[in-house]
């Protein structure tokens, strides 16, 4: 029995081993492929198993692949982007700033689906306190239809408030399709009662990459962490804050009050985000989405040019990370990046130092204390070496920072979902709305500014001269970034 049972451990360890073709094959970068491969060889079973669960970056995206291929869809979308088609020439932009945010245009439009489009308007708005009534304000407005996504929807008050807010609409006889992320709303997979409410009522409810499904172990590390709504193809909203009491902007005992930072946006870049929510839509449950009222005409709600970026480890392209560096690279005069999580690679790592070495105001605002703590400490590993290039970085005090924007210029301004962290850029599903002009970027920046009022700038000699036991830490978890 032992001799069997010895015979059994090494086949499977053999079995184990076909995975190193596999790992050369999906040509990662050298020293990541070289760590599974050695992780595969030197700790049996474990070595596999995690490979298998965490190694897996892309996924077929099947709602892409068939809204794409939906000549009806595609051409009503075509029609709303070609009619809402910017000139940036006018105005008095400076040429100088004209031709960065044409290089930040072109790249956008290359590796995204969607094109820049005119006549938007863009409120931003900070925390939940402004962001849930607007919201909820929006759902009672409906007439046609409601589609919400969120990566964490608590079944909490907060919850319960929005969920009463649905049923309410769907017996007035409005569409309505929820969406949530099986492990970010891990509660909501066995709260029966609380999702039951939202069918019986005839509201339709998914949830994105069921982690139950142990065919597919990989879907615990690929998550859709996207938040956006969408109210009659009319009004969307997206940015960083998720649905329940947690985001709340009050006082709690783990981390104050939550800083978050969303925007309501009407105009024709509503129906990219509305393209977006029926692509996860038809991933998640195989329903397609092809009224045309879902994509109905657009009208002239402002001044703003906008443009919906969506990425993830459906599109090898990684548009979010390429605008991202694109930005930074483009920068004259300043950088502002807001970001709850911050672990770079070395691309983003180095072009923050030549940016801020060559004069441009770059700031890093983080949080002092997160709900990740993992993270923060790998994030910290990388303070030093910014700060001895000119970067400043900033913790904040006041509470968690769970916001998401980028600024640069006076010109350009961004924020949705995406943290800038290798996790975002790589294995999440993430959507991010970039806003080009002067008017909306000097109100984002007027943010960044408030918010470090509520924060500390951290001085690189008492910074360099912290306990060895904090750097041997935050060093650690760095080797475990491409896992946080």
């Amino acid at each position: 029995m032992d001799h069997l049972f010895i015979i059994v451990l090494l086949c499977l360890y053999l079995i184990s081993l076909v995975l190193i073709p596999v790992v050369v094959n999906k040509r990662k970068r050298p020293v990541v492929t070289l760590a599974w491969i050695m992780a595969i060889i030197f700790l049996p079973y474990l070595g596999a198993a995690m490979f298998l669960i965490f190694g897996t970056e892309r996924i077929v995206n099947k709602g892409r692949v068939k809204l794409s291929s939906n000549d009806f869809l595609k051409k009503l979308l075509q029609d709303i982007e070609e009619q809402w088609a910017p000139d940036i020439f006018t105005g008095n932009t400076p040429d100088d700033s004209i031709e960065a945010l044409q290089h930040i245009i072109r790249i956008s439009e290359k590796y995204s689906f969607f094109k820049v489009v005119a006549d938007n308007s863009v409120e931003f708005l900070v925390d939940s306190e402004q962001a849930y009534p607007s919201m909820e304000d929006a759902i009672r407005s409906a007439e046609n239809h409601i589609n919400m996504e969120f990566y964490i929807f608590e079944a909490d008050n907060v919850g319960h408030r929005f969920k009463d807010l649905l049923i309410q609409q769907s017996r007035k006889g409005v569409k309505v399709h929820f969406l949530y992320d099986s492990l970010g709303s891990m509660n909501l997979n066995w709260n029966r009662k609380f999702l039951n409410e939202l069918t019986d009522a005839g509201v339709k409810v998914s949830k994105f990459l069921p982690i139950n499904e142990y065919v597919r172990p990989w879907n615990i590390n690929l998550r859709n962490h996207r938040k956006l709504m969408v109210v009659d193809n009319r009004v969307g909203f997206t940015g960083s804050l998720n649905i329940g009491e947690t985001f709340v902007a009050k006082k709690d005992q783990d981390f104050g009050e939550w800083r978050e930072t969303f925007v309501k946006i009407e105009g024709p870049a509503v129906s990219q985000l509305q393209w977006i929510f029926c692509e996860d839509w038809y991933f998640s449950t195989g329903e397609e989405l092809i009224s045309r009222e879902y994509f109905t005409p657009a009208d002239s709600r402002g001044d703003a040019l906008l443009q919906m970026v969506a990425s993830g480890p459906d599109v090898r392209e990684k548009a979010i990370y390429k605008i991202f560096l694109t930005a930074i690279y483009q920068a004259r005069y300043y950088v502002y990046v807001t970001t709850p999580y911050f672990i770079p690679d070395r691309s983003l790592f180095l072009a923050l130092q030549l940016t801020a070495s060559r004069g441009v105001d770059v700031r890093i605002l983080v949080p002092r204390k997160s709900d990740h703590t993992f993270v923060l400490m790998a994030g910290r590993s990388y303070y030093e070496e910014l700060m001895e290039n000119e970067v400043k970085i900033y913790e904040y005090n006041k509470g968690h920072l769970h916001a998401k924007m980028l600024v640069v210029d006076d010109q350009f301004t961004v924020v949705g979902s995406a943290n800038a962290d290798i996790r975002s850029f790589d294995f999440d599903f993430e959507i991010n709305a970039q806003i080009y002009g002067e008017e909306e970027a000097k109100k984002a920046a007027d943010i960044f500014r408030t918010d470090l009022n509520n924060s500390k700038l951290l001085k690189l000699p008492e910074f360099r001269y912290r306990p060895m036991s904090e750097k041997f830490s935050e060093n650690f978890c760095r080797l475990l970034s491409p896992l946080l």
